[in-house]
């Protein structure tokens, strides 16, 4: 390899540095060279600090010079650096690329040789899922597809929602979410989640949603919707009803299946009835006075009561308030004409729990003729969504 003599240098007597101009010092010198000065001398190349600036071992013992020529010898041979570099690549991956043998005469690497032998991923992932001797594998392969794997955070851009079966929540899934009742002008519902149709997702609510400040038509059922408001869970207060149940009991807003129903609540004369929520239903807790389907009724015959008032549409489960006649006869309750469930001494009083029509009506008669008749209060209803 010939020396370096590019370009000019200066030195000066009893200093270690070496300023070039023109010198390419960096690209070509390496630290251990050797460094032949204007005085002749040889000096070791202690630093290749750039192109223009080296450092010498000892400090230059010759005359201060300047603009003046110099040589530089590779002592060491670069040659030998290169070996050294081979050598130590041998050292780390020669055995690996041995073991490895004949692998550069497949276009597939076989499993034989460390490889997995796949031409078609999807038909060696399908393949493995059904593999019932890999359980593990196909266990593993399951919770990942599922977006289950811890390792996995988020799962966005899908066309359509996961099944249940991939990690999903099923199309009727409710949890939480029940209306609270504040005052007669301000309801809310607590936290939970719910899946909206039209949203393609559960929406979760981790905190509750309170609406003040509501000005709600009197004597009128108002329905309350869970959507999607822009990324944000939110609530719609619709007199709308809902449609029929898309799977379940579950529903969403007629003509809108970005609302998921979540209940059904009924404004009287002075705003929302104040209720509580119990068991799978709303139950009034105004005066029961209040709340009276029918007041002193005297049929002995069978008779229609109409309910739609205290009942909404969407549940034929009804909780009663029974008051028989004082004295002279069984108040009788029954889902229709010919189905009577319920009864009630005279003089007697108790709760009971049954069905409506579809229509929120039930039937009543007194088996005897009453002077004073009896009574039926709705205490509440069932939750159904």
């Amino acid at each position: 390899m010939s020396w370096h003599r590019l370009g000019t240098v200066s030195v000066t007597q009893n200093s270690s540095v070496v300023t070039g101009v023109n010198t390419a010092f960096a690209a070509n010198t390496r630290i251990g060279d050797a460094f032949i000065g204007p005085d002749g001398r040889q000096y070791e190349l202690g630093n290749v600090a750039s192109d223009t600036v080296i450092s010498i071992i000892p400090p230059y013992l010759g005359s201060t010079a300047s603009g003046a020529s110099y040589a530089i010898a590779p002592i060491q041979g670069y040659q030998k650096g290169l070996a050294d570099q081979v050598r130590d690549w041998v050292n780390t991956y020669g055995p690996k690329m041995a073991a490895l043998g004949t692998t550069g005469n497949y276009e597939v690497l076989p499993p034989s040789k460390g490889g997995t032998g796949i031409t078609d991923l999807s038909a060696f992932i399908q393949g493995l899922l059904n593999d019932v001797d890999a359980p593990a594998a196909r266990a593993t392969l399951v919770a990942a597809k599922s977006g289950v794997n811890a390792d996995i955070t988020e799962l966005s851009s899908l066309t359509k929602p996961l099944t249940l079966q991939q990690g999903g929540v099923a199309e009727s899934y409710i949890e939480g979410l029940l209306p609270v009742w504040y005052s007669a002008n301000s309801i809310g519902i607590d936290s939970g989640a719910a899946y909206v149709p039209g949203a393609g997702k559960a929406l979760k609510v981790p905190s509750p949603i309170v609406k003040t400040g509501l000005a709600p038509a009197t004597n009128t059922w108002y329905y309350i919707y869970l959507f999607d408001n822009f990324g944000t869970p939110d609530i719609n207060f619709s007199t709308t009803p809902p449609a029929s149940p898309y799977l379940g009991a579950a529903r969403t807003k007629a003509g809108d299946s970005s609302m998921r129903f979540i209940a059904a609540l009924r404004v009287g004369a002075a705003g929302f009835r104040p209720f509580l929520c119990s068991n799978g239903a709303v139950i009034y807790t105004e005066d029961a006075s209040s709340t009276l389907a029918l007041s002193g009724g005297t049929a002995t015959t069978s008779t229609s009561v109409n309910c739609s008032s205290f009942i909404p549409p969407t549940t034929q489960r009804c909780i009663l308030m029974l008051y028989a006649a004082p004295s002279g006869g069984t108040l009788i309750v029954g889902y229709a004409n010919t189905i009577e469930i319920l009864s009630c001494p005279a003089g007697n009083r108790y709760q009971a729990e049954t069905l409506c029509s579809s229509v929120q009506t039930i039937n009543y008669r007194n088996n005897a003729a009453v002077t004073v008749g009896s009574s039926i209060g709705v205490r509440g209803y069932g939750l159904e969504r």
